[in-house]
């Protein structure tokens, strides 16, 4: 069990995760001036969620469904983020109109006058700037496209979070894969040195089995340092310790039925209407002052509703073409399982060899794994194309550092 909980020091600092699916709302802001308890870096107040929530939240548990809640209040840069929208909620630095927007501009620049002559012409450029981008400045303070984008970030990091916990247990299974690989190639080592020995091989065979043994004992390393490195990812964007042994949620299943319903023209019109992009180029627009701003956020706006587009049917065709590499898998493990079955009655009759027998069943095993492995890029491609549809479509990549 954790010490506490989540009320631990958070040791590393949240990934940045670039973009994928939309959860619940955001967790509603406390009144300004009250007092937040600091030492589990917890983006709400106790009386924000009952005791039963806060028990779940900070259990050793992780949930798939609990993600987003873990990441608005435990993940690093995502509580940094709302936890300084609320300290400066009163502070002048939200809903700025053109006069506080010039005022502070004057101000700044008149402080700034005195101390050199080139001191003084550097406040005369930094005015000249500021003067020329109000516009932008008040749709940069605006309330609704500040929080628009720290639900942005916070979303992209939820979902982010769930493509590296597939990553776990796909580093699992490319692991086993590799381990097992390793030992087929340890047998074709001593079956290309046995027959040097004899005569019936050469050392140039040799070479090539100790350099396939050396690149697979390569790859299975690999697979085990992702799976840590996945794994620390999680654990510290959500509150945990990077050692921490909390149980990991599994990936919920991904029908065929699920995808088939699926209708892309309507879901193209769902993404317009929840993406956080969209909406924050819709206030800009509507904030926008001058001719030249105006134009700005509507071409801004017009290129983004075709980015959602392109984002949602190339997210689409991802994901049929996971649906139909996994189909292709699962035949390929068939046809193993039935070749194993034919050469397990020769081995049987001796009209097999052990060594084809040993074949058959590698080549068996390593398909059971690469099925398993393709219906996780499955799962993978589906959730990024909900979390598209739900709000992230036109926001870039959803990958984790």
């Amino acid at each position: 069990m954790r010490i506490s909980g989540k009320k631990l020091a958070i040791v590393m600092a949240g990934v940045m995760l670039a973009e994928t699916f939309a959860g619940s709302a955001v967790t509603a802001l406390a009144a300004t001036g009250a007092t937040v308890d600091k030492a589990p870096k917890q983006t709400s107040y106790e009386r924000e969620r009952s005791a039963e929530e806060w028990a779940s939240l900070r259990d050793n548990v992780l949930t798939w469904d609990e993600i987003r809640d873990l990441v608005h209040e435990y993940n690093p840069t995502v509580s940094s983020l709302w936890i300084n929208y609320r300290d400066n909620d009163d502070g002048g630095t939200y809903d700025l109109t053109y006069d506080d927007v010039i005022d502070n501009i004057e101000t700044t620049y008149e402080n700034s006058l005195g101390i050199s002559d080139a001191q003084d012409a550097s406040a005369e450029l930094t005015r000249k700037t500021s003067l020329a981008s109000v516009d932008t400045t008040i749709q940069n303070s605006d309330r609704e496209v500040v929080t628009k984008g720290y639900q942005k970030t916070e979303v992209q990091t939820a979902e982010a979070i769930k493509q590296k916990i597939i990553g776990i247990y796909t580093s699992e299974l490319n692991a086993k894969l590799s381990e097992i690989t390793v030992n087929n190639d340890r047998n074709l080592l001593e079956q290309a040195q046995r027959k040097l020995q004899v005569g019936t091989g050469t050392e140039l065979d040799v070479l090539k089995a100790e350099k396939t043994l050396k690149d697979d004992e390569t790859a299975l390393q690999k697979a085990l340092t992702d799976r840590i490195k996945n794994k620390q990812t999680v654990l510290v964007n959500l509150g945990w310790k990077y050692d921490a042994e909390p149980v990991i949620c599994a990936v919920p299943e991904v029908t065929d039925e699920m995808i088939n319903s699926i209708n892309l023209q309507e879901d193209i019109t769902k993404a317009y209407g929840n993406s956080y992009v969209l909406a924050i180029d819709e206030k800009k627009l509507a904030l926008a002052e001058s001719e030249s701003t105006t134009s700005s956020a509507q071409l801004t706006l017009n290129s983004d509703k075709n980015q959602v587009q392109s984002d949602m049917t190339s997210v689409y065709n991802a994901l049929l073409t996971a649906q139909n590499e996994l189909l292709k898998q699962q035949l390929d493990e068939l046809n193993l399982t039935e070749t194993l079955n034919q050469v397990t009655r020769s081995y049987q009759t001796g009209s097999a060899s052990l060594r084809e027998l040993e074949s058959a069943q590698f080549n068996l095993e390593s398909s059971k794994l690469n099925t398993e492995l393709k219906k996780y890029a499955l799962q993978s491609a589906y959730f990024t194309y909900i979390s598209y549809r739900d709000g992230l479509a036109g926001t870039g990549t959803n990958s984790a550092s």
